[in-house]
């Protein structure tokens, strides 16, 4: 299969355009990038870029692979892209850690609702990949970033879906099967009970309930069939605010 048809799987991102070039193009100096991370709703929309090269440039971060989670009989499971990766790939990634690590080794980290995976080669040396999602894609932790304002909130809400994936039998097949913005709709609709009005978040922390409630308010408006799927799958989780 090409890298540049349509992804074959339901709810794949489409870039819009030869993202192979673009991507190759953003790289030329540096070894990954994250564009537009906390843009969802925009076209392409967030991705994070990553150049795998034979050859280290020394230029800013040569990255050496990336491990990601992906979905296997519902279930997640920690998966590699390096440049042993047959190509062209194209693959759903899951929501979770994505890390890239150089040579060193060192390492940076980016959090992630999910989305699709793209990778090909320009030749030889020279191997890119787009990790491609309709929801934030945000810094962690690493060598070479700092961190993004929403950060501690969506790494919060990935450790609180543990406790139902390890006390209800289906959670984890169940949070596995929604798409990445249905996903998000949890979070932000989490989020916007914790922040409720007149609570000691909303009151301590203003810019992040203003910027749950835009997304929210966004979201309903663009995909409310993700909207209401976020509200049904938080209460079926039963996380508690």
């Amino acid at each position: 299969m090409s890298s540049h048809q349509a992804r074959p799987w339901p709810g794949a991102v489409e870039w819009g355009g030869d993202w192979l070039a673009q991507t190759a193009g953003d790289l030329a100096h540096l070894g990954f990038e994250l564009r537009d991370g906390s843009l969802p709703g925009t076209t392409p929309g967030p991705r994070l870029e990553v150049a795998l090269r034979s050859a280290p440039t020394l230029e800013h971060f040569d990255p050496e692979e990336v491990t990601f989670w992906e979905v296997h009989l519902g279930r997640g499971r920690l998966a590699t892209l390096n440049r042993r990766t047959i190509l062209p790939h194209a693959q759903p990634f899951s929501w979770g850690r994505i890390q890239i690590a150089d040579r060193i080794p060192v390492t940076n980290q980016f959090l992630s609702f999910g989305g699709t995976l793209l990778a090909d080669a320009v030749d030889a040396g020279q191997t890119f990949a787009a990790f491609v999602s309709r929801a934030p894609i945000v810094r962690w932790a690493g060598h070479s970033q700092g961190i993004d304002p929403m950060v501690d909130e969506i790494g919060a809400f990935f450790a609180r879906l543990m406790v139902p994936i390890d006390f209800q039998p289906d959670a984890e097949t169940r949070i596995a099967e929604a798409d990445a913005e249905t996903l998000y709709a949890v979070f932000l609709h989490d989020g916007q009970a914790r922040f409720r009005p007149g609570g000691h978040l909303r009151e301590t922390y203003p810019d992040v309930a203003a910027k749950l409630g835009h997304e929210a308010r966004r979201i309903e408006h663009d995909n409310p069939a993700a909207w209401r799927g976020g509200a049904e799958l938080l209460a079926s989780l039963e996380l508690g605010s």
